[in-house]
């Protein structure tokens, strides 16, 4: 079991496949610019040849060095990895810290028929506890191992618990000194010494197996802690059909803002000049109808290859358990399987598009605590309204769906309509004084901010129910999100003297991460006040009334 283990020897070829990849957009840009004018026959072939043999060289045998000297070993409470060429590191990574391990497999290795493991330990790791190339088995065998000494450790945990609070009662069931009986303690010894060892190996006797391997008593005797598989069930997963009406229904504007980007930067470099400037000239002789067919098409087109970017992401979307934990995997290019433990989430984010809204469907996110800057793993892209309390009753059974019981009054509605009336009454005047009469089309803002803000107040609220806050808004899309209290490292109340007169203050509950902080503003200052009072409490204190009619909401 401690005997130091190698990376696939295909490894080996990853300097060298990273360095091509990230050369050849710089190569093709100087090809452009070096044969612009001039013949193949003023290319030095032999020297360049000469050039990229040698450089490959090189790479090979750097990649050969570290694959020779990066190594890994598993031992009984923590996994080693050493490596590097010129300068050699150590790294120590022990269970109780490490949050699970994800297998993900990127281009380069899914081609390869490899996988890479990423180790989760709080904080940034900085590539620290990767493992990029290894087989899919061993991936595997590196999950068992820790599900093992997780299960280990808190088993020990819990017969040390046992067995300390069996010494307190029978010391304290021990016959007065003073009744004349004599009572012969026990030699002292520590709780460690009187643990069972037998017992440690109950949990893993009951576990509940499938395909167990028939050699796993010899297994055991060798060493290798790995004796049963874990019990494995499927949660759901996304067809082919729905995969599909999930792609349709998630435009992403960024997309065609990014493509167009694209385009008009490298026009000048892949584009003659001639042509280039002919190009340019030409688009600004082009009618105000010209610019709108080409803006609709430009949406048409970053709406089809978003559906088709979302399609490659999530293809064979899974959801599944093992054991404990939760393990959820896709991807057609790029497959990743992200391991987590529901213990572990700290909010779960409901979010319902304006297409799917319609039909009753939303996508469902949740935010775990984790190493990673990509903190939010989806639950499931396309999922029916009604059906997601039985989904967060399987999954995550600390977090229940609530509906909204507060909602920001009438007397709000100017704080959800100034913002927007001013965006659009600004975007109206540039663009009317630029496009002048044409411009006037940009009036049809001003009624459309004013529905967005009347929707944004009515579609807005919160709800507290026993150590979970429910609060829902809308910037474009719908978006609820559930917090459990011990989540939250602060809560943030606000209010300007003209709000605070009207009786309406702003809420913004602060996690650990920023990314999934929440506000809501301009709720009735009671509201605000029950939640202040409910993240204040004390577990088992009385609840605190309001002085509205409404029942009181029972804090734990």
């Amino acid at each position: 079991m401690n005997e130091p283990t190698r990376l696939h020897r295909l490894f080996i070829l990853f300097p060298l496949v990273n360095s091509v990849k990230s050369l050849i957009p710089i190569a093709a840009l100087v090809s452009i610019k070096f044969l612009n004018g001039k013949s193949l026959r003023d290319i030095p072939w032999y020297w360049l040849s000469a050039v990229i043999v040698i450089i490959a060289g090189l790479l090979l045998l750097y990649g050969y060095l570290k694959w020779k000297r990066f190594v890994y070993t598993l031992e009984e409470d923590k996994i080693l990895i050493r490596r590097g060429v010129l300068f050699r590191e150590e790294l120590s990574i022990y269970t109780g810290r490490i949050h699970s391990m994800n297998m993900e497999q990127p281009l380069l290795q899914r081609i390869l028929g490899l996988t890479q493991v990423r180790i989760e330990t709080p904080g940034k790791t900085e590539g620290g506890g990767l493992l990029p190339a290894i087989t899919n088995s061993e991936g595997e065998r590196l999950q068992r191992w820790l599900r093992e000494r997780t299960r280990t450790r808190q088993t020990e945990r819990e017969v040390q618990q046992q067995t300390y609070e069996g010494r307190e009662q029978s010391e304290h069931n021990l016959p007065d000194e003073s009744e004349g009986l004599s009572v012969q303690l026990p030699e002292p010894q520590t709780i460690h010494e009187s643990v069972d060892p037998s017992a440690l190996n109950m949990s893993r006797q009951n576990t509940p197996a499938i395909n167990a391997d028939p050699n796993a008593a010899d297994r055991r005797n060798a060493g290798d802690p790995f004796t049963v598989e874990e019990e494995r069930s499927t949660l759901l997963q996304l067809s082919t059909g729905r995969l599909l009406i999930a792609a349709l229904s998630s435009p992403n504007l960024s997309l065609a803002l990014a493509f167009v980007g694209g385009i008009l930067s490298f026009a000048d470099d892949l584009l003659p000049d001639q042509m280039y400037q002919s190009a340019f000239q030409s688009a600004g002789k082009l009618l105000p109808g010209s610019w709108i067919s080409i803006a609709v098409l430009a949406l048409v087109v970053s709406w089809l290859l978003s559906a088709v970017l979302y399609t490659i992401k999530y293809a064979g979307f899974t959801v599944e358990r093992i054991g404990k934990q939760i393990s959820v995997s896709c991807g057609l290019l790029e497959k990743k399987r992200l391991l987590f433990s529901p213990e572990r989430v700290l909010a779960i984010t409901v979010k319902e598009g304006v297409f799917r809204r319609w039909f009753g469907y939303a996508e469902v996110k949740v935010h775990v605590l984790t190493s990673e800057s990509d903190k939010h793993f989806m639950l499931h892209p396309l999922l029916k309204t009604t059906d997601i309390p039985e989904l967060l009753e399987r999954v995550t059974p600390q977090f229940t769906a609530q509906a909204i019981s507060a909602s920001p009054p009438s007397r709000a509605k100017w704080m959800y309509l100034r913002w927007k009336l001013g965006f659009a009454a600004a975007a109206s005047a540039a663009c009317i004084w630029y496009f002048e009469m044409p411009g006037m089309l940009s009036l049809l803002l001003l009624p459309l901010a004013v529905s967005w803000g009347l929707r944004s107040h009515r579609d807005s609220g919160l709800n507290v129910t026993d150590k979970q806050l429910t609060i829902r808004s809308r910037f474009v899309a719908l978006s609820t999100r559930y917090i459990r209290r011990p989540q939250i490292i602060a809560l943030e109340i606000s209010g300007t003297r003209r709000q605070r007169r009207r009786g309406l203050l702003s809420l913004q509950v602060k996690m650990i991460f920023s990314e999934i902080n929440e506000s809501l503003s301009g709720m009735d200052q009671q509201e605000i006040e029950a939640v202040r009072a409910w993240f204040q409490k004390k577990k088992g204190e009385a609840t605190v009334p309001t002085e509205r009619n409404n029942p009181p909401i029972e804090l734990l």
